[in-house]
């Protein structure tokens, strides 16, 4: 003969397997949700990086023009990191402004070292003008000095030139 379970049990082992389903039921709950925030978090990353990097070749797109010309084309160091300043500043792209900031220090760094040369010779200049008499010697080292500063600060302060644009 057969044992039924008593009444309590029964109640208890009821009980029991309803907190075994709301336990799972929940479990089910937070693995879905886990698995739909981390794939929405995981597609909205990738959409944003190809995003990211349309707008990089498309910014390129635009300028590309302009900096073939003003950059590569034009050796005058002056323009060169003005340029370069204000793309490492007004880029949307952060990739692109780090390397527009990397290339700014090294101009910025050509830039530099014409400005002391510029300023040598602008004191080496000075000191010629203040003399009474200048021998033919001076005055020749004089032109040289004299030709040297007007290309320094061609180099400095030349002017941009857009290239031309067909809208």
């Amino acid at each position: 003969m057969e044992e039924k379970p008593a009444k309590t049990e029964t109640q208890k082992a009821a009980a029991i397997m309803t907190e075994l389903q709301k336990m799972k039921l929940i479990f089910d709950v937070v693995k879905w949700l886990i698995g739909s925030v981390a794939l929405v978090i995981v597609t909205m990353v990738i959409d944003y990086g190809f995003r990211d990097r349309a707008a990089g070749l498309n910014e390129v797109k635009q300028y590309d023009n302009y900096v073939t010309n003003l950059i590569v084309l034009n050796k005058e160091v002056g323009p060169r990191r003005l340029l370069a300043q204000y793309f490492s500043y007004v880029l949307p792209s952060a990739q692109l402004r780090k390397c527009w900031q990397d290339y700014y220090w090294v101009v910025n760094a050509e830039y530099q070292a014409m400005v002391k040369q510029d300023s040598v010779l602008g004191s080496k200049l000075k000191w010629f003008n203040t003399m009474k008499a200048v021998t033919a010697s001076q005055q020749v080292e004089m032109d040289a000095l004299s030709k040297q500063k007007q290309y320094t600060e061609k180099e400095l302060y030349g002017d941009f030139r857009l290239p031309n644009t067909k809208w």
